[in-house]
């Protein structure tokens, strides 16, 4: 099982998310570092934990705002030995070339995305290294609908992020999930409102490669040699 820690970049410094609530984040307050700055908040989850991958949000640039590419980019080349799945707003095939090869997985969440065709030309011409991101919000399924029905364009990494649950310590209600999903042979990632080792093994059962988490990090209640 794999365990992806989760940083929310807005106006360059980490927020706590909450919810999917993003102009009510605030800067977080973790045990782990008594700083919200990125880099200093990334060594103290690798001080804490031994992870291998590290999740960053570009609040700014998924909002259609300003971004923080500059701090993110002095992070990626200062961590060299940590693979980055990096999700900064990707809304069509132009603006996810422009930053391609920059050092870090391109996450391409389906809340920003502009239509399907979009993402066939991203695919095509990203075939491998692309990470998709299935957003949720109140029960609704936020970008093209046909995105989930068109499993075939799918990549081998698939993210299913519970915005409404992120922070809540909620466990992720994995009821809505087809468990047809499961026979794709892809590697699913689940995302919001996981709080502890109990919620992650219950994950691990039900078919998830991984957990992307952060609130449970930042308070400590993950005991990661039990996992």
């Amino acid at each position: 099982m794999e365990l992806i820690p989760a940083i929310d970049l807005l106006n360059n410094i980490v927020v706590r998310a909450f919810l999917g609530e993003r102009k009510k984040y605030r800067p977080i307050v973790t045990k782990l570092t008594n700083s919200f700055k990125l880099e200093e908040i990334i060594n103290g989850i690798l001080k804490e934990y031994k992870f291998k991958k590290i999740y960053i949000a570009d609040l700014n640039a998924i909002m259609g705002k300003k971004n923080n590419f500059k701090i993110i980019n002095k992070a990626v080349k200062k961590f060299p030995n940590i693979d980055f799945w990096i999700d900064y707003g990707v809304k069509n095939f132009l603006d996810f070339k422009k930053k391609e090869n920059i050092g870090f997985k391109t996450i391409i969440g389906s809340e920003t995305l502009e239509n399907i065709d979009e993402f066939k030309k991203i695919r095509k011409y990203k075939n491998n290294d692309l990470i998709l991101s299935l957003d949720f919000k109140n029960n609704y399924f936020l970008g093209p609908s046909n995105l989930l029905k068109i499993k075939k364009l799918w990549p081998k990494k698939i993210i299913f992020m519970m915005l409404d649950s992120i922070g809540s310590k909620k466990r992720p209600e994995i009821i809505k999930f087809n468990k047809k999903n499961f026979f794709l042979k892809k590697d699913f990632y689940i995302a919001g409102g996981i709080s502890d080792n109990q919620d992650i093994k219950f994950l691990e059962k039900r078919g998830f490669k991984g957990v992307i988490l952060s609130t449970a990090l930042h308070e400590k209640k993950i005991i990661y040699k039990n996992l």
